[in-house]
């Protein structure tokens, strides 16, 4: 999965590789009126992903998104074809969006945006985009990624993500975070500041060498890992991934098994996840 990302020098054991902030995040509190609409219809017709939260995410990327941003959002890796997301069901939501009058944040969109640039084709691209490459946050949000987003799952990974925090003023908006160099200036006598989640890291747990694929594991948590490839691609499955891994770990298992007869492992994961994301910041 993912468009990969790879060293570009040899990196040793315990480096930070990689620090990145969010390239969009999408907070169910921006736009209530939307995620209400949203949420109607999924009551009225389920949508085919089962929730709405990439649905919402699309739809505040056509809205706010900086240019560059949506840019990166519209060529994000995405399967060609997904039987969930189907074309009717995006002209359904758009076709909603449209009468209420939310396709149009206020009159205003980002320079170079127009509402008619919101076709049914290109909501079903960001709503695929946003499935198969967000982060989830805390408080039900859902983060995108510049190049952390595009690194592969591997059941036998060469990274461990780092949750990163930084310090904001109380009450401020979430992305106006405390920068460490410089903003002593800015510094108020009795302001008062919080600690938030601030973005991810990677980190090496291994050596790597130049030119080595960089992966981290999607959601499965140390426990998971322990377990065989049935195991694991059942939990992928369960917790969204809609992919069977055939990372070279998966690989050699499935080969084991087929030539050598070992008997089969649980088929079953011990605890039923659900089906949207979930679990990517497990045993961190």
């Amino acid at each position: 999965m993912g468009r990969c990302l790879f060293a570009a020098t040899d990196i040793a054991k315990g480096e930070t590789l990689l620090t990145e902030a969010p390239l969009f995040v999408s907070r169910p509190e921006a736009e209530p009126a939307i995620l209400s609409l949203l949420e109607r219809l999924h009551k009225e017709a389920p949508l085919g992903l089962g929730h709405t939260k990439a649905h919402y995410a699309a739809v505040l990327s056509h809205l706010f998104a900086s240019p560059a941003a949506h840019e990166v959002l519209v060529e994000r890796w995405a399967p060609k074809q997904d039987g969930r997301l189907s074309l009717e069901e995006m002209e359904r939501v758009w076709a909603e969006l449209e009468k209420e009058g939310l396709l149009c944040h206020r009159g205003e969109l980002p320079e170079g945006r127009a509402q008619e640039n919101l076709t049914p084709s290109t909501l079903q691209k960001l709503v695929t985009a946003w499935e198969f490459n967000g982060f989830s946050g805390e408080s039900n949000e859902l983060l995108m990624y510049d190049k952390i987003s595009t690194a592969s799952h591997s059941c036998d990974p060469n990274c461990d993500v780092v949750i990163l925090y930084g310090l904001f003023r109380s009450g401020a908006d979430k992305d106006s975070m405390l920068e460490s160099t410089g903003a002593t200036g800015a510094l108020k006598k009795g302001d008062k500041f919080e600690q938030r989640y601030a973005g991810l890291a990677f980190r090496a747990n291994r050596a790597l060498k130049r030119d080595e694929e960089i992966s981290f594991s999607y959601c499965l948590t140390a426990k998971d890992l322990a377990q065989d490839f049935q195991f694991r691609r059942a939990q992928l499955n369960l917790r969204g991934w809609k992919f069977v891994c055939n990372c070279e770990r998966c690989t050699a298992e499935v080969h084991d098994f087929l030539t050598q007869g070992k008997e089969a492992g649980p088929t079953e994961p011990v605890d039923a996840a659900p089906e949207e994301m979930c679990g990517l910041f497990d045993d961190l």
